[in-house]
């Protein structure tokens, strides 16, 4: 990545130019020095400039660009005079050496002539090259000095003090490179025999860099050649309990590879070391374990996982209680289950701590090579049996698929009648486990949920978060351990100098949450229909047909069904959480142009014929619960459609036995005025009346009328000046066409829900948008609400102009819409840019004002 989108590494396959014996120097503070004498390049504002058209050798950079690359979102608007005022001094600084005509201007646009200039960063990646060819060669101790000499030129952060989000993707990449040198050099000084020197010196690395596998690899490997095994391996235990814990995987082949090696105390223990064998794709991460097993869950220290442990009392509790249970006839069985990333893994690790802090003996297998399962398990039936009150913890249940029944109606049912048994899934107990007489009575099942706000905040403090980052992981994470997890570690290294931007932090964190929640799809078709179910509210087959080609809704249905992360809804399919949102965004990051072709077909689906076929108000309510979340960038409509609940209510058109009721009502919520006009539009339009009524108690809980009006009638002015108002304005708008109409939502009487969004104002809303889109003949339609300070802002939103000149003496406010200037299809894409790109859309990593914090 480069300070310029879509530009080749600004290092690579640069050539070096030494006529000038001027040189830039990025791999520290920036500098120029120029026959000897060392250049003053400006303010921080200044240097960033240079440093894009630096970065763009041979391309002119267009000055927006250097604004978005310098200031983002937040750029002055004075920010291209700023710019052009930056130029003209960097040229006065390059003139003063002869190089006048370095940076030379075209259309808006600048260039800087890098050929002119020697840089450092091209020098570290010639160095880094020579190395790998010297090693390719044999040549050992010549390509470690040509990888000293490359990490020799580093003075400092790369690009210190320059700001922008453009700088600060550079300086990460560029602190990579470095990374990986160092990395590499290390490996090389392994072979070369300095174990001592490198085992001295990896933990300085690591302590900057904890989750970075491939320093583990290096340390364990320099511990053990230098005869230190035991730390080797208490090195890999806390190294998977760091990963676990930070982010709910195991840690990578190759360094389960090297502690295999270690564990058999092999002489051929190398860093080039074969993958070993595994379970195949999807399996879990291993951590192969000495024998006893119950040695083999040594965690980190107690006040480690006290400080990181955070929630989860009411299961906690009932581990506890297990505890008590004397004397029973077989031993008891909780399941912990829930999705990935949930805390299974974590929770398992604390209930092991409270097993021993009672006193109990304590199995904890937690890794899981295939071809290893039942020897493992058989190596510790012995001690199991013989122990009077075991724990077992099993973890990662999913993987033992194949040996589920063997567990359950052999191997488990051997143990003491005080054994407690502790299994962690994803999916709760089969139905094996619940018919069979022998478990009856011993299950308990508790389904791990999300953090609440207050155990999600005591994370990120425990994890050592800046409080004004809180608030935006915890809004993105939305109570899942693993993404506050690698966000806190992420969020943590964001404040350290020369460490990723936050777009570039975003996108590490959005990425790992859909690597490690929803793993890898069959096919791209597969992951089409994943992302449509993340962007729509519900997902059903024929919302499938109707947004994803190829003709396999049935299949994709069903697959997306199969996984452990979507939820069946009454309405359809649906993914939560935080997985819902991290899919989206990388999505509108990876395929702009897709993304906004499967928004459009998914809004085309709803707004037209599921919209359309909406008759049942559950129906009605998931339309419009779908509409607010396609439209949730717009920040207005969410506000008023209600997210959850159901009401049990049945729709019907009033009649005339029903018709009091209906006067009563508005009477009663309206006052008289209100009343009588129901009356005058009952003997009018009696079928413009639409009733809501509780199903069991037959209770009438609200109703709406939409009048039909052609043309101008005496008596209903007279009867209803609402009506005069809304003709006055038709009028002034436009000449009624033939065959064309007027829609007035005279009635909307919703008792304790006329302010606030609820199941029946979406019911509401959604009939009368069905109505806006779908009727024929429709030239304009118009709203009399009550509590119009509180519905002015969605109004507003959708294109609905309030009457000012009202004559009426009522309290209502009237808004209304001109259908034949703005037609539907005009008024659909209204807001259509800020729906897909409305800034900050994931406000992952910014900063919050925090006075008067919680």
């Amino acid at each position: 990545m480069t300070l310029a989108k879509g530009r080749p590494p600004l290092v690579i396959g640069q050539p070096t130019v030494d006529s000038s014996h001027c040189r830039f120097t990025i791999l520290g503070p920036p500098g120029l020095n120029c026959r000897g004498r060392q250049l003053d390049l400006g303010s921080p504002q200044q240097q960033a400039v240079l440093m894009l058209l630096l970065a763009n050798n041979g391309r002119f950079v267009q000055i927006g660009e250097l604004i978005d690359g310098i200031w983002g979102d937040q750029a002055p608007a004075t920010g291209e005079s700023v710019i052009r005022t930056y130029i003209s001094r960097l040229r006065r600084v390059l003139s003063g050496h002869g190089l006048g005509s370095a940076i030379r201007s075209q259309a808006g646009g600048y260039l800087l002539d890098s050929s002119l200039f020697e840089l450092d960063a091209i020098e570290f990646a010639e160095l880094v090259e020579n190395a790998r060819r010297e090693r390719a060669g044999g040549n050992t101790a010549a390509a470690a000095d040509q990888l000293a000499e490359a990490l020799d030129l580093w003075t400092g952060t790369a690009l210190a003090g320059v700001p922008g989000e453009a700088a600060e993707r550079e300086r990460s990449r560029l602190e990579r490179l470095k990374l990986t040198a160092i990395q590499e050099l290390l490996r090389l000084r392994l072979e070369l025999g300095e174990h001592a020197e490198v085992a001295a010196e990896v933990p300085l690395f690591i302590e900057s860099n904890r989750l970075e596998e491939p320093l583990y690899e290096i340390y364990l490997l320099a511990l053990y050649r230098n005869g230190r095994r035991a730390e080797a391996l208490e090195v890999y235990r806390m190294v998977y309990d760091l990963l676990t814990e930070e982010l709910g995987v195991g840690p990578g082949p190759r360094l389960r590879a090297i502690h295999e090696k270690i564990l058999r105390a092999d002489a051929d223990v190398h860093d080039d070391i074969a993958v070993p064998r595994t379970g195949g794709a999807g399996q879990c991460a291993v951590h192969s374990a000495p024998v006893p097993v119950a040695e083999s869950a040594a965690a980190l220290p107690d006040r480690y996982l006290d400080r990181q442990f955070v929630g989860r009392d009411a299961e906690r509790a009932v581990f506890q209680a297990m505890f008590k249970t004397k004397g029973g006839e077989g031993p008891g069985v909780l399941f912990v289950c829930g999705p990935a990333g949930i805390g299974k893994s974590t929770l398992l690790r604390k209930f092991a701590e409270d097993a021993r802090a009672a006193g109990r003996r304590v199995w904890h297998l937690h890794d899981w090579m295939a071809n290893e399962r039942r020897e493992r398990l058989e190596q510790i039936a012995d001690e199991l049996s013989a122990d009077s009150s075991p724990v077992l913890l099993l973890d990662s249940f999913e993987e033992l698929g194949d040996l589920e029944r063997w567990l359950r109606d052999e191997y488990l049912r051997k143990l003491r009648g005080e054994a407690i048994i502790v299994v962690a899934g994803r999916a709760g107990p089969s139905a094996g486990w619940l018919t069979a007489p022998a478990w009856s009575g011993a299950i308990i099942i508790r389904w791990l949920e999300a953090l609440t706000d207050a155990e999600s905040a005591a994370l990120l403090e425990a994890r050592g978060v800046d409080p004004e980052l809180h608030t935006s992981i915890m809004d993105f994470a939305i109570g899942s351990p693993l993404a506050l997890s690698l966000a806190a570690e992420v969020g943590r290294s964001l404040s350290v100098t020369g460490k990723p931007s936050r777009r570039d932090a975003v996108q590490y964190v959005v990425d790992n949450v859909i690597a490690l929640l929803a793993g890898p799809a069959p096919t791209a078709t597969h992951r089409w229909a994943l992302h449509v179910c993340a962007h729509a509210r519900y997902t059903t087959e024929d919302l499938l047909r109707a947004v994803v080609p190829g003709g396999q809704a049935e299949e994709l249905f069903d697959w997306l069904w199969s996984q452990p992360f979507v939820e069946a809804a009454a309405h359809g399919l649906d993914i939560n959480g935080v997985l819902r949102e991290a899919l989206d965004y990388q999505l509108r990051w990876r395929d702009p142009v897709g993304y906004e072709q499967m928004h459009r077909r998914i809004r085309h689906y709803v707004m037209g014929r599921l919209l359309r076929d909406a008759r049942h108000p559950h129906a009605s309510v998931a339309v419009m619960r779908t509409i607010a979340h396609l439209r949730r960038r717009g920040g207005v409509v969410s506000r008023y459609v209600s997210g959850a609940g159901d009401e049990d209510v049945q729709a019907s058109e009033a009649t005339p036995a029903e018709h009091d009721e209906l006067v009563n009502m508005a009477r009663e919520n309206h006052g008289e005025s209100a009343a009588e006009s129901v009356r005058f539009w009952l003997g009018r339009q009696p079928g413009a009346f639409y009733l809501l009524r509780d199903h069991k108690t037959k209770r009438l809980r609200a109703f709406m009328s939409r009048l039909v009006l052609a043309a101008p009638e005496w008596e209903e002015p007279v009867a209803d000046p609402v009506i005069e108002d809304i003709w006055s304005d038709v009028h002034r708008r436009m000449q009624l066409p033939a065959g064309t109409h007027v829609s007035v939502a005279r009635h909307l009487v919703c008792p304790a829900f006329e302010a606030e969004p609820s199941f029946i104002t979406d019911v509401f809303q959604a009939r009368l948008m069905r109505c806006w889109l779908h009727e024929p003949g429709l030239a304009a339609s118009y709203l009399v609400l009550a509590g119009g300070q509180f519905w002015r802002p969605l109004m507003e939103y959708l294109g609905h102009h309030e009457l000012e000149s009202v004559r009426a003496d009522h309290p209502h406010a009237i808004f209304g819409h001109d259908w034949l200037a703005a037609p539907p299809a005009e008024w659909l894409d209204r807001h259509l840019d800020e729906e897909l790109w409305a800034r900050r859309s994931l406000n992952l990593f910014v900063r919050q004002d925090i006075s008067g914090a919680h």
